[in-house]
């Protein structure tokens, strides 16, 4: 039994070595990321009422937009606030947050 564990031991030793020293040929390379200004799961409205964070009236959909202070400056232009909404929905959004 002893030389059973100490085998298996010695095998998975050997296979986590030689998956820890294989490389990639772009390890060490950054990659730009293609996210949104307002993360994965929310989507940039400019909104006029902002109801305790809990729903946004009167919202439109901000675009595409690159920054946060491109996003801010857009909104702005109208006379809105930068929002970030899980739920948008219509001309209206819930769970916002400011951007």
């Amino acid at each position: 039994m002893q030389f059973t564990l100490a085998t298996i031991t010695a095998l998975m030793s050997l296979t986590s070595a030689a998956a820890i020293t294989a490389r990639s040929s772009t390890a060490g390379k950054l990659v730009s990321r293609q996210a949104s200004v307002c993360g994965a799961l929310a989507t940039p409205v400019c909104c006029q009422l902002d109801v305790l964070g809990a729903a946004n009236l009167n919202c439109e959909n901000a675009g595409p937009v690159d920054t946060t202070e491109d996003f801010t400056a857009l909104c702005a232009e109208t006379g809105t606030s930068a929002q970030c909404c899980a739920l948008p929905l219509g001309a209206d959004a819930l769970l916002c947050t400011a951007a």
